[in-house]
């Protein structure tokens, strides 16, 4: 049996994509001995954007302190594997294979979704291996996200919350806000990120009403940003010199400074200035506004230089549309987007923050998905409301042979983004090696 095998099989065992609740975990999870209440002590990631960098970061972080680090993610670019970093690296196959026919065993076929059947697979893994630190992120909402059945972390942050997955958490921000804060425990700690101010005051009371020992950006942490890109962390009256992260844009060093003032307020393990600079200077998290040299001598692309970035709603188009100056160079001041995103998103909000940025944009259909967004129809939109030059293409390899016969002569940044599943195929063909 291969992890291909149980990876469909958990896809079908029930009927809805997602259904969020905390039944039927608790029920699998009771039948595998409770591993969530054998785990280390947990700092619990939720938000909107920037969950996946936070916790990257933390990782770098506590890792340079010596400690043994287990982290969740999801979803994985291009190996499920990603997903379950242990202390030692990534979940090798023969381990996982034997820890997803635990799980099947004890399922006995029983409905559950795939995500929460392999957050169970997780947590397994986990609880028979060693570790000092794990850093969960949350797959969607908080309070009802599968991962919510840790009753005790060691603390939990709250990255910037906006609108997304409106279906599932709410038409509103109040309500989504109220989601997101569902993982804060009674008699805990929490980090707040910078939030709208309507975010911020709900996610206080609500942190207040649990009895918590809380950091709200703006009060008790805030950073301020330098020239060359390295930052002053301000916490709790002190100002710490930080380095500047190792992944682009405005955006990762608010993620950075949001996980260093983490990992100054949990007491459990000493954190040192110097094991937060060396981990936010080298951290690695892909897809997240990554330089890729693509080599496809067949279609005649040649050493091209791309960016690549997961930014899927309004806020990380915001964002990313912001960190296009970043990677800019003086002379390149011609700019194309190929963009492919899923059917669920607001691609209207998320075209608009690129009104003035580009020059051009490609709309192509996420490869190898059912539920991609219709190529026409991003053009359409992006032709008549916002009057950008579009057109569409099959696919990402034949909207970069367009880009190459469009190029100027001044030297062109091309930006491929709008979904992580289409960041992950690209990184899938580029034969791209996690670390």
């Amino acid at each position: 049996m291969t992890i291909e095998y149980f990876l469909k099989k958990f896809s079908n065992l029930y009927p809805k994509s997602i259904d969020l609740s905390l039944d039927r975990i608790k029920i699998l999870l009771n039948k595998l001995g409770n591993p969530e209440k054998n785990l280390p002590p947990v700092v619990h990631v939720a938000g909107t954007n920037g969950k996946g960098s936070t916790v990257s970061f933390l990782k770098n972080i506590f890792s340079n302190s010596g400690l043994k680090v287990q982290t969740y993610t999801s979803p994985h670019l291009i190996s499920f594997n990603e997903r379950i970093r242990l202390a030692d690296g990534i979940i090798k196959d023969d381990f996982l294979i034997d820890i997803l026919k635990e799980c099947n065993f004890y399922n006995q076929d029983e409905p559950i979704s795939f995500f929460e059947i392999t957050t169970a697979a997780a947590f397994l893994a986990f609880s028979k291996s060693e570790g000092d630190i794990l850093v969960l992120e949350v797959g969607l909402g908080g309070r009802l996200d599968t991962t919510n059945v840790i009753v005790k972390p060691l603390l939990s942050t709250i990255t910037p919350v906006s609108l997304d997955h409106t279906e599932f958490l709410g038409k509103t921000l109040e309500q989504i806000a109220h989601e997101k804060g569902g993982i804060i425990k009674n008699n805990s700690s929490v980090i707040i990120g910078p939030q709208n101010k309507t975010v911020m005051k709900i996610l206080n009371e609500i942190a207040y009403q649990k009895g918590n020992n809380t950091f709200l950006h703006g009060r008790d942490w805030d950073f301020t940003i330098n020239d060359d890109g390295s930052f002053f962390l301000n916490y709790l009256g002190s100002s710490i010199s930080l380095p500047k992260p190792n992944l682009v844009g405005l955006h990762q060093i608010s993620n950075a400074a949001q996980a260093a003032a983490c990992a100054l307020s949990q007491k459990e393990f000493k954190i040192t200035n110097e094991d937060l600079a060396t981990g936010i200077k080298e951290v690695n998290w892909p897809g997240r506004l990554q330089k890729l040299y693509l080599n496809f001598p067949d279609e005649k692309i040649i050493n091209l230089e791309v960016w690549i970035d997961g930014a899927h709603n309004p806020n990380a188009a915001f964002n990313l549309s912001k960190s296009i100056k970043f990677i800019k160079k003086d002379n390149e001041n011609y700019t194309v987007l190929i963009l492919g995103m899923l059917n669920n998103k607001d691609y209207a909000s998320y075209l608009k923050h690129f009104e003035k940025i580009i020059d051009y944009l490609i709309c192509i259909p996420v490869p190898n998905c059912k539920t991609s967004q219709d190529p026409e129809k991003l053009k359409v939109f992006a032709e008549q409301e916002l009057a950008i030059p579009t057109e569409t293409s099959i696919n990402f390899i034949k909207a970069l042979q367009k880009t190459i016969s469009k190029m100027p002569a001044k030297k062109t940044t091309i930006i491929i983004s709008g979904s992580l599943y289409l960041v992950g195929e690209i990184l899938k063909i580029a034969d791209y090696k996690f670390k």
